[in-house]
């Protein structure tokens, strides 16, 4: 079997989710017996630049790890349309290679075009889609969320998209879905890390055979890791609570500041916030937000920057329970998985895939974007009035090889 996994960026430039499964995945069929396994990721022309005549690129020391140089992309329309440049050594790449599984994950930078050029290529390869997210629906960065305000799209309807995208027309709209949909029904099987994405996407027209429910597993280092010991507090030492992820508005920092606020305005004193996470992308108007609400928050609160995926393990050890405050939807995030194999408790919105893999692993909800509502969780464990013990359910112990175990290619 000679596997190709296609990531939209390598996880040393772009550490997300996405990539570090895509890497994962690729590293763990290297270890198995009768399997060649190649990573291929895009590397936009801000993470870094092609030798002179070559669309190809090693920038890490990674093993069959090879980047595709991107130096243009329409991100509305999820299209490449470069085809005497990128896609021209994508498809010299599958000549050469010629993989008997092409796995995607994500359309982003190789585009709609590179599925249509990796079926025509490899005919009799099985080509699988890992969906990470909801771009395919949503204009909006795949967030299904409202620009203005943040609130929750259910659906994609072209005349409420334009709010988010001023700059689109009904018939770009049309286009884009049309153009999205038909490389999808070029694609083999789709692979729907959580339950909610996968009815989601089958509300939007995707019929129920052709995409499948398989939760991420646990990535590279982390199968069968033995569950860290409570943190070692000391009589009267203040939790700590733990942000792990990108500042952001979608994934709901300032919602954790408010309720932390909310818990210094009523005089406790018993805990303290640690922020693990890079506001290099955060637009402007949501830095000074998160910065007012740090001024405020004194000594409580400290901001560590963001963190490389091997320190992962060392920086939950130093934390009492983990707080997952996105007011988006969500889909399978890896840091709920990480923190349950981890040992430490999580705290949650209620909302969407987060609320399904905090489910699976025995996490507290709270309501979606209600500051309040998390302030009562918080009190709650500072007092000690509620039980936290996280029990890592059978989907997130999944190890990387049973994500490999996936479904035979549909019938011709």
């Amino acid at each position: 079997m000679r596997i190709l996994q296609i990531a939209p960026a390598f996880f040393e430039f772009q550490p997300g989710g996405t990539e570090l499964c895509a890497r994962s995945l690729h590293r763990a069929a290297l270890e198995q017996a009768g399997t060649e396994s190649h990573l291929l990721a895009c590397v936009p022309s801000w993470h870094g630049r092609p030798g002179a005549g070559s669309d190809f690129l090693t920038p890490t020391r990674g093993k069959a790890e090879t980047g595709i140089a991107i130096r243009a992309f329409d991100q509305f329309h999820l299209s490449q349309m470069d085809d005497l440049g990128v896609l021209r050594s994508f498809r010299e790449f599958l000549e050469n290679y010629r993989p008997d599984r092409i796995h995607f994950h994500h359309l982003l930078y190789l585009g709609v075009e590179g599925i249509a050029v990796a079926r025509r290529t490899c005919p009799k390869a099985e080509i699988l889609l890992t969906l990470h997210d909801y771009y395919a629906i949503c204009a909006h960065d795949g967030l299904m969320t409202k620009k203005q305000d943040g609130a929750l799209c259910y659906a994609a309807q072209p005349h409420a998209c334009l709010h988010c995208r001023p700059d689109a027309s009904i018939v770009a709209m049309a286009l884009r879905e049309q153009g999205i949909r038909a490389a999808l029904d070029l694609v083999d099987r789709l692979i729907a890390p959580s339950a909610f994405l996968r009815d989601r996407f089958i509300a939007w027209g995707i019929p129920a055979e052709r995409i499948v429910h398989q939760p991420n597993a646990l990535p590279e280092g982390w199968a069968g890791r033995s569950p860290l010991p409570p943190r070692d507090r000391r009589p009267g030492e203040p939790a700590i609570f733990g942000f792990f992820a990108n500042v952001m508005p979608h994934k709901g920092l300032h919602v954790l500041l408010e309720a932390a606020l909310s818990l210094k305005a009523q005089g406790v004193d018993g805990f303290r916030v640690a922020v693990h996470g890079s506001d290099k992308h955060a637009p402007e108007a949501y830095k000074a937000r998160i910065a007012a609400l740090v001024e405020n928050l004194g000594a409580s609160i400290s901001l560590r920057g963001g963190y490389a995926h091997e320190e992962l393990p060392e920086l939950l050890a130093g934390v009492d329970a983990v707080i997952v405050p996105s007011v988006w939807w969500e889909n399978d995030p890896l840091i709920v998985r990480q923190a349950a194999a981890a040992g430490r408790p999580i705290l949650h919105a209620d909302l969407g895939g987060l609320a399904e893999a905090g489910n699976q692993s025995d996490g507290m909800a709270f309501a979606p974007g209600d500051a309040a509502a998390l302030a009562q969780r918080l009190l709650a464990f500072v007092r000690g009035t509620e039980a936290f013990i996280p029990q890592i359910s059978e989907p997130a112990l999944a190890a990387i090889d049973g994500q490999r175990q996936l479904p035979e290619k549909r019938p011709a």
